[in-house]
């Protein structure tokens, strides 16, 4: 086979679309973990990493809350929605042909953990409207209706343990198949327990926000990593 034969079939082999999607999951690997750890850094109930929790507190914050800065809140709310359960199928399909099980379990959990991101996100648009009509006693007691409804109830639950489940196993799945550094691999892994026991343990927003800082450290990596690949490499969905 000469040189422009083969030249040939490489173009073949990775046309625009292709390009473009790794393109796409590329930036959603980036974008998810840096929008939801702003999101928490500006929730008004500064440093709790349970915000909005939906008591007297909160709505006094959201009132107090800087405009431009709850707007800011918002904005990352709506992106983060869409991008964030895509990007544990990004990170899935990286290590898909070295660790196929561990990488389907991954984006398993992780999607159904972080699809319900909205469901959350929805919360503190309805705290923030009650903030601002002077909610009461009844708000409270709407909330706490809400939240007691079993399918509300086992959405915060899938939250909870698919969203952490989801990056460990991602790790390690990418820590054996080896397509990226070995220490990107380790901060998916770590990365949870800042996120969960230690943040809601300690009552420290800020480790939290951390957690999610290294997701997004471990992920630039693992995005150079998706933009060079040539297509044949990933295997599409």
């Amino acid at each position: 086979m000469d040189f422009s034969q083969q030249s040939n079939q490489q173009l073949v082999a990775d046309p625009l679309y292709h390009k473009l999607y790794r393109a796409f999951f590329a930036l959603c690997l980036l974008l998810a973990p840096l929008t939801v750890s702003l999101w928490f850094s500006l929730c008004p109930e500064y440093g709790n990493p349970a915000c909005p929790v939906g008591t007297g507190a909160t709505l006094a914050a959201f009132r107090a809350a800087n405009p431009l800065l709850l707007q800011l809140f918002f904005v990352l709310a709506f992106i983060s929605a869409y991008i964030y359960p895509l990007s544990y199928i990004g990170l899935g399909r990286l290590a898909m042909k070295s660790s196929p099980w561990l990488s389907s379990i991954g984006i398993a959990l992780g999607f159904i953990g972080s699809v319900v991101w909205s469901l959350l996100m929805g919360e503190s648009f309805w705290v923030n409207a009650a903030a601002h009509v002077n909610g009461n006693a009844q708000f409270f007691l709407l909330g706490k209706t809400y939240v007691s409804n079993w399918a509300v109830f086992a959405m915060h639950g899938g939250w909870i343990i698919g969203h952490l489940l989801g990056y460990v196993l991602l790790g390690i799945a990418l820590l054996r198949a080896r397509v990226i550094p070995r220490w990107a691999a380790w901060l998916f892994i770590v990365s949870p327990l800042l996120m969960g026991p230690l943040a809601y343990g300690t009552g420290l927003g800020l480790l939290q926000v951390l957690g999610y800082v290294l997701v997004f450290i471990g992920s630039v990596p693992a995005a150079i990593v998706m933009l060079k690949r040539k297509s044949k490499n990933i295997h599409l969905m």
